[in-house]
């Protein structure tokens, strides 16, 4: 599919914001500083983006998108580990955010993606925001103790440690 200028400006929009998080701390990289890296004038920026976080929101969620789509997952079992799957594909953003403690950027893209959406039934709005809840928890730790453990261990102890709660 051909690039419209569009997805060239957000492209160079979120490399740049990329970049100058290698260098210094997100909260004093400011807008005209991004935009004067990536070439693009302040109103590109926000015809784009709401914020420095929805670049990065965004950024994780086209990235995802993709790699969720070519999933052929049939059970629950596969669709956590390709979860968590996807979360190793995000390393490197993941590493950049967690540098800068801003974990709560990868909690709100994930809530984006298989959070409760307002025009699902009540059943369904709350059991996927139990599982937003529990999944965060257990990605969360993986990724700050370096994602060691494959996805299919990581989903084996997170079946795990739901059985024995439900089971008490």
């Amino acid at each position: 599919m051909k690039k419209t200028v569009n997805d060239v400006v957000k492209e160079s929009i979120t490399e740049a914001l990329l970049r100058l998080m290698q260098q210094k701390d997100f909260y004093t990289i400011t807008v005209t500083e991004l935009t004067n890296l990536a070439g693009v004038s302040r109103v590109s920026f926000y015809r784009n983006f709401g914020s420095k976080e929805d670049v990065l929101i965004k950024h994780m969620y086209e990235r995802s998108i993709a790699t969720f789509a070519k999933l052929q997952t049939t059970n629950v079992r596969e669709r956590l580990i390709g979860l968590f799957k996807v979360t190793d594909e995000l390393g490197d953003i993941l590493d950049l955010l967690y540098a800068q403690q801003l974990s709560h950027l990868f909690l709100q893209y994930f809530a984006l993606t298989i959070g409760a959406k307002p025009e699902q039934p009540n059943p369904e709005a709350f059991q996927n925001s139990i599982m937003v809840g529990i999944c965060f928890g257990a990605l969360d730790e993986w990724i700050k103790r370096g994602r060691q453990e494959s996805p299919e261990q990581m989903v084996d102890l997170l079946q795990e440690v739901v059985k024995r709660c439900l089971a008490e």
